[in-house]
């Protein structure tokens, strides 16, 4: 049984839109002002330039391989079965994390109304047994409405995505309105006086505030490309115009909120801004302000906005655990589809691990870092695979090509590898122990099974992550090699550019017969 194509250019481009515009606009906007002041708004431009990027070499990726879950097939067609399994497994990880971390943000909101959703933690609130049970009835909610078919799926997305447009430019035009101190945007991130390099806060906006984990949200389209009509046209059309309007609507709500704040609340700088541990950093402003039908809005769309995102993200994580077990990366069963053609057992065992991920009890920023780093390294593959592409598939029908691809894919593997030294040390650590780990036993289970591995192709993966590894580890303050970001961002870059050649010249001599699955 095949997938269903049933989605259109309209639900294609809401659902680029609902996966950008989740639990992102409640918080980032109130991180990414902690951290870089009014330099947030160059944080969203600069993360969008580089989303941007990314979205351009995966349009030309999702017009040529329209198939669901492509984050494991592009790297398998082009460099073989271990560069599959890590691309795909790093986007499979991320995806499952991503829904658990909107209903966080979810009950984050309501708990201002609902109290008995949480409980003191001593360092923040966490959840309460009755907000777990909560948590977890919502996960198996949304996974229903996944198993219904991505035709239900899509109405709930077009519906829920019709009101997440309209209500962050509605908030931030009252903020705006209500309370502008444009003052506000002459204020430091650190004490007056004491001195400022954006430099730093705009990385670290970039990173763990939030902003490229809500703009990575374009590759729901191509995640979704095995279930559209004429993919090839609406796969790069949806990736363009769901991440335009999605910039456009964070940078009026960063604008908002920063010329909302009260002036007083900033003597100290936007680095000690603090706001309610309660209901979410825009309802304290807008409580603040004394406009409580914002706050009922804002707690409306605390659960829509991640909610629909959620919903999406779950659906995607069935989809790329479908096409690992399609392509025997994972076990074969996860190919299962149900009546309504929906991969049934791999969205089940992605409700089973969120419900799991909710006992740890993160905190929305704590997990941001660490997803935003998985999400990047599983797309730094995407600048490689294309090149390999063109060179492996020369005469294919490419309904949208990247222009001057040779310079803009090396460029983009850069940018990447950047934005995942940005999210930190720590996030550098976890996900990419979280990548090599299983890559090595995926690699011994291979072997001991006697199944070819294409290890050659694809161990440029291994020297890539140890170099990541490497730099993260070796430079900084008081580290072996001193400096700041200029200094990392210099060393990324002459490893990314030496490594990428290598990468693509290590690409199959014939794109994997295995990985063939509805390719164009």
């Amino acid at each position: 049984m095949a997938l269903s194509r049933s989605l259109g250019l309209r639900s294609l481009t809401l659902a680029v839109v609902s996966g950008t515009i989740g639990s992102g606009w409640l918080f980032a906007p109130f991180y990414a002002a902690r951290s870089a002041g009014a330099a947030s708004l160059i944080a969203w431009l600069l993360g969008g330039v580089l989303a941007f990027g990314l979205a351009m070499v995966f349009a030309e990726l999702g017009a040529l391989v329209p198939s669901s879950g492509a984050l494991a097939q592009i790297p398998m067609l082009s460099h073989g079965r271990l560069a599959g399994f890590i691309g795909g497994w790093c986007a499979w990880v991320a995806y499952l994390a991503l829904p658990t971390i909107e209903v966080l943000a979810m009950i984050e909101y309501l708990a201002s109304d609902l109290p008995w959703l949480t409980l003191d933690g001593g360092q923040g609130q966490v959840l309460s047994p009755w907000g777990m049970a909560f948590a977890a009835l919502l996960l198996v909610l949304m996974t229903w409405v996944n198993l219904a078919g991505v035709r239900t799926l899509a109405r709930w997305i077009d519906t829920l995505t019709s009101w997440k447009l309209v209500i962050p430019l509605l908030i931030s035009a009252v903020l705006m309105l209500s309370a502008s101190d444009w003052s506000n945007l002459l204020v430091t991130v650190g004490a007056p006086g004491a001195g400022e390099n954006w430099l730093p806060g705009i990385v670290h906006a970039i990173s763990s505030g939030g902003i490229l984990f809500s703009l990575l949200g374009f590759r729901t389209a191509m995640d979704l490309a095995g279930e559209a009509r004429d993919p090839q046209r609406t796969v790069p059309l949806a990736m363009g115009l769901g991440l335009g309007l999605s910039i456009a609507i964070y940078l009026a709500l960063q604008l908002a909120f920063l010329v909302a704040v009260p002036h007083s609340s900033l003597g100290a700088g936007w680095g000690a801004l603090q706001l309610s541990a309660h209901g979410g950093p825009l309802a304290a402003i807008a409580m603040g302000l004394g406009l409580s039908w914002v706050v009922g809005l804002l707690l409306s769309d605390a659960v829509i906005s991640p909610g629909a995102t959620a919903m999406t993200y779950l659906g995607l994580s069935g989809r790329v655990a479908w096409m690992m077990g399609s392509l025997r990366l994972l076990p074969r069963r996860l190919e299962h589809l149900n009546r309504q053609a929906v991969p049934s057992t791999a969205l089940i065992l992605s409700l089973v691990i969120g419900v799991v991920m909710l006992l740890l009890g993160p905190s929305w920023q704590q997990i941001v870092s660490f997803l935003t780093a998985c999400l990047v390294i599983a797309l730094a593959v995407g600048p490689v695979s294309l090149l390999a592409l063109r060179q492996q598939l020369p005469t294919a029908h490419r309904a949208f090509a990247l222009p001057a691809a040779a310079l803009v894919c090396p460029l983009t593997f850069m940018a990447a590898s950047w934005a995942v030294l940005w999210c930190g040390r720590t996030a550098v650590e976890g996900a990419i122990a979280l990548v090599l780990v299983p890559a090595l036993i995926f690699t011994g289970v291979n072997r001991w099974q006697g199944r070819p591995l294409d290890g050659t192709h694809g161990r440029w993966w291994f020297g890539y992550l140890i170099g990541l590894l490497l730099i993260a580890e070796l430079s900084g303050s008081n580290r072996l090699i001193p400096g700041g970001e200029l200094t990392q961002i210099a060393l990324a870059s002459a490893f990314s550019l030496a490594v990428f050649p290598f990468a693509v010249r290590s690409r199959l001599p014939q794109v994997s017969s295995e990985a063939q699955v509805q390719i164009n």
